[in-house]
C-alpha cells in the first residue's frame, strides 16, 4: 500500500521479522534494529539473532524467517508470568 502512495517503508521494533518484508519490498529502505533486549526482549524467545555484517544485517538463508522459538525460554517465561 506504502508503495502505491510513493511512500518510503522503514519499519521499526521488530527486526527479526521485517528484515524478511524490506529485502522484499522495492520501496523499503531501513530496518530498525536493537543490539539488546533491553527494548526487543522477544530475542529471549528466539534459538539465534541476525548476523550484522559490516554496517548491514545479513538476510537469514534458512527457510521461513530463519529462526525457531526457544522452547526452554519460553517455558521460563511461562513460569515467571504464573509466580
Amino acid at each position: 500500500m506504502a508503495e502505491a502512495y510513493g511512500a518510503t517503508m522503514c519499519p521499526h521494533w521488530f527486526h527479526d521479522l521485517h528484515i524478511h518484508l524490506v529485502a522484499s519490498c522495492p520501496n523499503a529502505r531501513f530496518v530498525e534494529f536493537f543490539a539488546d533486549d533491553k527494548v526487543l526482549n522477544f530475542r529471549k524467545l528466539i534459538d539465534r539473532q541476525l548476523e550484522i555484517v559490516g554496517a548491514n544485517l545479513k538476510l537469514p538463508q534458512e527457510p521461513g524467517l530463519g529462526y525457531n522459538f526457544d522452547e526452554a525460554a519460553i517455558a521460563r517465561c511461562q513460569a515467571e508470568a504464573w509466580s
